[in-house]
């Protein structure tokens, strides 16, 4: 398969030979350095020190981690967008909740979020407007006549439904899991450890449903077929860069 014959295809964009946003060079990446940042000046100084001054490492290397990635972001001429800063004023403001009132606030904070995210899901596909719909073109980049067509709406809104599901269960457990350890950085192992595998298999589901339920609309060549031109491309783009 070459670039030229898919990019026809008809369950394939073919506006533009761009990446989708998640694999252009530093989108991903960087995206995610503010929480890396934290997460990681969290654990070195709860483990060097103690929560308190954790708590307060996690906030600088949340705010290196975000500028750095703001300014690797301009430099290459793209916008900010509103991830970073958003992702950065929120955990800005978590630890500061958690140095004034304690580490249960802390961590009380981010299962307030996931069931916000849950149910901010559950509304978006009750009234029509499944978030999945929205975001998968941002990791697949599917073709205006996919998206027009009903199977991708009834699709994405059944995906949308079970990431909600998916959100208020995980908070179910966390909930229980938080009585049940004696420090949150036990409990933060734990939840990471599990979610990570629940995401990876969760993430592999979801391609699953999606390309039986994309395959319904004429031309669409399938998930698989999707990621081997990503592939194509990317593998082009290092060749680019390397010549």
């Amino acid at each position: 398969m070459t670039a030229e014959r898919s990019s026809g295809d008809g369950g394939v964009s073919s506006s533009s030979d761009e990446l989708p946003a998640a694999f252009r060079k530093g989108s991903s990446t960087e995206g995610i350095l503010p929480l890396a940042g934290y997460i990681i000046g969290q654990q070195l100084g709860n483990r060097l020190f103690d929560e308190t001054w954790g708590a307060r490492i996690a906030i600088v290397a949340m705010t290196l981690a975000a500028g750095w990635a703001v300014v690797q972001r301009k430099r290459r001429g793209q916008d900010i967008g509103w991830w970073i800063p958003s992702i950065a004023i929120y955990l800005f403001l978590r630890g500061i909740a958690g140095l004034i009132w304690g580490e249960d606030v802390f961590l009380a904070i981010g299962i307030a979020l996931k069931v916000g995210l849950g149910l901010a899901a559950l509304g978006s596909a009750l009234i029509g407007k499944p978030a999945a719909a929205q975001l998968a073109p941002l990791v697949m980049p599917f073709s205006d006549d996919t998206m027009a067509h009903p199977a991708y709406h009834r699709t994405m809104r059944n995906l949308t439904l079970g990431y909600a599901v998916y959100q208020l269960i995980s908070v179910g457990f966390e909930i229980w899991l938080l009585g049940e350890t004696s420090s949150g950085t036990g409990f933060f192992l734990i939840r990471t450890g599990i979610g990570w595998v629940a995401a990876f298999f969760g993430f592999f589901a979801a391609m699953y449903y999606v390309d039986r339920g994309l395959k319904k609309i004429d031309g669409f060549p399938g998930v698989m077929e999707i990621f081997e031109e990503i592939g194509l491309k990317l593998e082009a783009q290092r060749a680019a860069e390397k010549g």
